[in-house]
């Protein structure tokens, strides 16, 4: 007799010898474990390897390799395995190194920089795309972009700087975006930097002849100067200052004791939007966050100054089309200064005047003046100047340095010459 036990056994016995009739389900394969198998049809052997879902369309994303023997299938599956195991993106191996480029640059990179960096970004990037733009990102190698460093930018060291860290912050996210596996542009050379333009100190006979040069160019030519020569900012700075970045104070009396002025803007050259165009001029941040500064003003500049703000309101009464803006330095007409401009002009008088002393160079005989009153520590210059590290304080006092190594040198000179001088006498006496 037959138990229920028994029966339950029997029917499962029978399940499982039917199950075992039919053709196996094949296991579906985990990301990035891939097969291989023979196509009848086809006669050949295919390896194929699924890295996940396309975030998009919802599909398989399945990358196949082929070859003649199972060995040569199974040797292109674990090279794809390799290749795969950190690049997962969908478009790992589609996309082209101008296309990263391109999306590094709005996502990564403009959210975080000023106006002025991101036009010098933008001229890189345009390099970039027309040099290496059309490469396969995952086939961009280091001979690519070296190539270029040390071909069209071996004259040009600056750009080929920001070239290389451009390539590196660019190539490195790629890397954290699993775009490739490891970044081709981390070992890359530099041309031989250029030799510094020696700092060249404007004596105070430079600075009255600058200051009474006759400049019909630029009516407030005298009142740059001036701001220059106590604040030490960069031209783009000054030229972008406002009315109301300028503080006065007075005493109890009401007699003018001095000012300050707030660094907060700088003027730069924006792209232009058709192949020859003009470039617009436009306002942004300071170039660095230091930049953004507040500096005293002696209480003789703050008079200058307003004294020029009744010339500048008696030019624009007279000049039709004299825009009505904030903006303390401007052209004839009212119009804003271009740096670049104003940086030609200033090197035609100097050189008219036999000044060998850039408009850069003012701004270091700032650094200059402070540190010759033993007062001022390189902290104090590097918030005056507005650099955005110490180190570029230390560099700028490279070029102060080599006028007083000079004169150690004749002071190491003249003390040589007179002891060797009086050994020499005493020589001869004893003799």
């Amino acid at each position: 007799m037959t138990t229920q036990k028994n029966k339950t056994q029997i029917v499962n016995l029978g399940q499982l010898k039917t199950a075992e009739l039919k053709p196996k389900r094949a296991k579906r394969r985990a990301n990035n474990e891939g097969s291989i198998y023979f196509d009848q049809k086809k006669k050949i052997w295919i390896a194929q390897l699924q890295l996940g879902i396309h975030p998009q369309t919802g599909r398989l994303i399945k990358k196949t390799r082929t070859g003649h023997t199972q060995k040569e299938a199974l040797e292109k599956l674990t090279a794809m395995k390799e290749k795969y195991a950190v690049v997962t993106h969908v478009d790992a191996d589609t996309m082209t190194t101008g296309q990263w480029l391109t999306k590094w640059f709005h996502i990564y990179s403009l959210p975080k920089i000023r106006g002025n960096t991101a036009q010098s970004y933008k001229h890189i990037l345009a390099i970039a795309m027309e040099s290496v733009g059309n490469i396969r990102l995952d086939k961009l190698t280091d001979i690519d972009l070296q190539t270029v460093i040390f071909g069209r930018l071996k004259d040009h060291y600056r750009t080929a700087e920001n070239f290389r860290t451009m390539m590196k912050a660019a190539l490195r996210r790629a890397v954290k975006s699993h775009l490739l596996k490891e970044s081709p542009a981390e070992d890359l050379e530099l041309p031989k930097k250029p030799r510094k333009r020696p700092f060249v100190k404007p004596s105070e006979a430079d600075w009255q002849a600058l200051l009474t040069f006759d400049n019909s160019c630029y009516y407030c030519w005298r009142w740059i100067l001036l701001m220059e020569y106590v604040t030490g900012a960069r031209m783009s700075e000054v030229l972008a200052l406002k009315w109301t970045d300028l503080e006065t104070t007075v005493d109890t009396h009401g007699r003018l004791t001095g000012g300050t002025i707030h660094i907060q803007n700088a003027l730069y050259l924006g792209m232009n939007e058709e192949a020859g165009g003009s470039r617009p001029l436009l306002v942004g941040d300071t170039k660095t966050t230091q930049g953004n500064r507040i500096l005293p003003l002696p209480v003789d500049i703050c008079y200058e100054l307003l004294h020029y703000r009744k010339v500048q309101l008696e030019r624009r009464l007279m000049t039709p089309g004299f825009p009505q803006t904030d903006f303390i330095f401007t052209k004839n007409n009212g119009q804003l200064i271009n740096p670049s401009s104003f940086s030609s002009h200033f090197a035609h008088v100097r050189k008219k005047l036999g000044i060998n002393t850039t408009f850069h160079m003012l701004r270091h005989d700032m650094a200059s003046r402070m540190k010759s009153t033993h007062i001022f520590d390189l902290k104090d210059i590097q918030a005056q100047l507005g650099h955005s590290s110490i180190q570029i304080t230390m560099d700028t006092y490279t070029h102060i340095d080599e006028e007083q190594n000079a004169k150690v040198s004749c002071w190491l000179e003249s003390g040589v010459s007179n002891l060797i001088k009086s050994t020499k006498a005493k020589t001869i006496s004893s003799k």
